[in-house]
Order: C-alpha cells, then sequence, then structure tokens
C-alpha cells in the first residue's frame, strides 16, 4: 500500500494552480484591464473638450498680436509681470512686457499723475481680461473712458510712438527725459532716453473733451446708451478691482506648465517645482492589482514548494519503512 499521490495537476509544479478556479489572478487581470479602458477613456475625454470647436478662442487685435492657431484663454501657471491681476488671460509674458515697456516711462518719472498711471495701466492691461481677449467683451463702457480723461487730462500723451509696437496701443504717455536720463544721469542714457521719447506730445485735454472722444482716439469701441453687451469697465464699478470671467479659460499645456514652473523654480535655487501630472485613480488600481497579484503568487509558489518537499519526505519516509520490513 502506497502514500495517496496528487491529483493529475501534481507533476505540473508548485504553479499548477495560480490560474485555478480559488486564484485571484483572474480577477486582478480584469481588474487591471478595466482600470486602463476607464484610464484611456478618461484621457480621451480631457482630449475632446480641449480640442471641442464650442471653445472660445483669443482674438488679435491692437496691443494683442497672435498666430494662428489662436489659443484659449489659459488660467496662469505664474503672475504676469503686469496686469498680474488676471489670473486667467490671453496675453503672455511676451505681450506683458510690452506693455511694461509702454508705461515705463510714466512709472519713472516723478511727475506723472499716480491716478493716471493707474488708469492707464487699466486700459493697457485691457486685452489681457480674458473676456476681452476672445470677443466678449469688445467695446469699453463709457463711464469708464470718462473716468480715464478725468484721471489724465492734464498729463501729455502722444498718438504716434516714436517706436510702433504691435504689443503697445496707438496711445503712449510721453516720457520725461530729464526725469530718465538728464538730471545726474550719463550722457548715453540721456541720448537713448531722448531718442526714445516721441516726437510730438500733446495735452490730453487738448486732445480729447468727452470721455468717448478719448477712447476713440486710442482705437477703443465704446459702448452706447442703447447696448445691452457687457463692455470693459476697468474695476470702475468694482472697487479698482478686476472683475471677469474664467469660464472658457483652459489649463495650459503640460510642456508650457512644466517650462514655467522649472523657470520659476530656477529663479528660487532651482527648487524643481512640483510634480507636473498626478496618476489618475485607475493607475493606482492597476498598480495595486500588479502587487497583490505578485504577492500572492509569491506566497502560493512557496507553499506549493514547501508541499512538494513534504511530499517527497512523506514518500521517502515510506519507502524506508517498507525496506524495514521486508
Amino acid at each position: 500500500m502506497h502514500p495517496a499521490h496528487g491529483g493529475a495537476g501534481h507533476g505540473l509544479g508548485p504553479v499548477a494552480n495560480v490560474w485555478g478556479p480559488t486564484s485571484p489572478l483572474g480577477p486582478a487581470l480584469l481588474l487591471a484591464i478595466w482600470a486602463l479602458a476607464v484610464d484611456a477613456k478618461d484621457q480621451q475625454q480631457q482630449q475632446q473638450q480641449q480640442a471641442t470647436p464650442q471653445t472660445l478662442t483669443c482674438r488679435p487685435q491692437e496691443g494683442l498680436p497672435l498666430t494662428q492657431p489662436y489659443p484659449p484663454a489659459y488660467f496662469q501657471p505664474t503672475a504676469l509681470p503686469v496686469c498680474s491681476q488676471y489670473t486667467c488671460s490671453c496675453c503672455n509674458r511676451t505681450h506683458a512686457l510690452g506693455i511694461y515697456r509702454s508705461l515705463r516711462p510714466a512709472m519713472e518719472d516723478a511727475g506723472f499723475s499716480r491716478a493716471c498711471l493707474a488708469w492707464q495701466t487699466r486700459m493697457a492691461c485691457r486685452v489681457c481680461d480674458p473676456e476681452v481677449g476672445v470677443g466678449l467683451k469688445p467695446m469699453v463702457c463709457r463711464d469708464t473712458c470718462d473716468a480715464w480723461l478725468a484721471a489724465c487730462r492734464e498729463e501729455f500723451y502722444t498718438f504716434e510712438p516714436a517706436t510702433p509696437s504691435a504689443f503697445v496701443g496707438r496711445m503712449q504717455p510721453c516720457a520725461n527725459t530729464a526725469a530718465l536720463g538728464g538730471g545726474g544721469g550719463s550722457a548715453g542714457a540721456s541720448d537713448a532716453a531722448a531718442a526714445s521719447s516721441p516726437l510730438l506730445c500733446s495735452r490730453l485735454w487738448d486732445v480729447a473733451r468727452t470721455g468717448e472722444e478719448l477712447c476713440r482716439e486710442a482705437g477703443l469701441d465704446v459702448a452706447g446708451p442703447g447696448d445691452n453687451a457687457p463692455c470693459f469697465d476697468g474695476g470702475l464699478f468694482s472697487g479698482g478691482s478686476a472683475a471677469y470671467s474664467t469660464d472658457m479659460c483652459v489649463q495650459p499645456p503640460a510642456a508650457a506648465r512644466r517650462r514655467t514652473q522649472q523657470q520659476a523654480g530656477g529663479g528660487r535655487g532651482g527648487g524643481g517645482g512640483r510634480p507636473e501630472d498626478k496618476l489618475s485613480p485607475a493607475v493606482y488600481v492597476v498598480i495595486a492589482s500588479v502587487l497583490g497579484a505578485l504577492a500572492w503568487l509569491t506566497f502560493t509558489t512557496r507553499q506549493g514548494f514547501k508541499a512538494q518537499e513534504d511530499e517527497r519526505m512523506r514518500q521517502l519516509h515510506w519507502r524506508q519503512l517498507q525496506g524495514r520490513s521486508d
């Protein structure tokens, strides 16, 4: 009489029942396939949402030159150098730097009215309002034009900039060359300031007697009394703070976010920034399923080897007993 041996699968080794009816590898594999399918579907939906034709795109206009294909209004990963009140905008850093260069003469002129400078900045930053950028607010509110004129009526402006640029409007504050280079600065700085100064400056009150005239001279459309369309108010009705909707805004592409955050991290000493893209829950499910299946496979394989060794020892012991009885 011999001891009972294993069934038909006994000779296949300790992993014979890995895919048996009690094995979790089958359900784990199915769960991983399902998670990958869900993740692929989510990514496809996100790409379709980003590429949907209903997404509003930015429109090129004076002070906001753009190249095709026109982008949507993006949430800004880092604040713009100027016009930072707009956390979502059609402007990029190049546009913002162009606006800064147009405002710099007034910023560095101590005699330039600070109230006027505040209004000039609001109007220069108008194109960075996302609703203006995508064309939802194509006109300027009449009261805003009046407030702009009231703040700047005594300041001098030019409507023929010495260095025209697509990034700035047609109306610019006049530079005070004495403030920029003539008072104690070098002769070269004074000559550069004079060269960049406009050829003809006029007191604003002599050019425009009403706010509507001012805005039209600046190339802006003014909302009429019967216009029901939204208009740019420059913060006039919100205590000076920018009021705008971000419903049309989208997240910037991952490459642009990575480049911007790396630049910001390098400016702080190479901090490296945060990870760009978070793993989706489906990926975590796949990882957990695979790790669980591997752990179970390792455990069952070790148990199989142990059972096989125990069986071999029982057979050896049985043969030894049979030899003694003979």
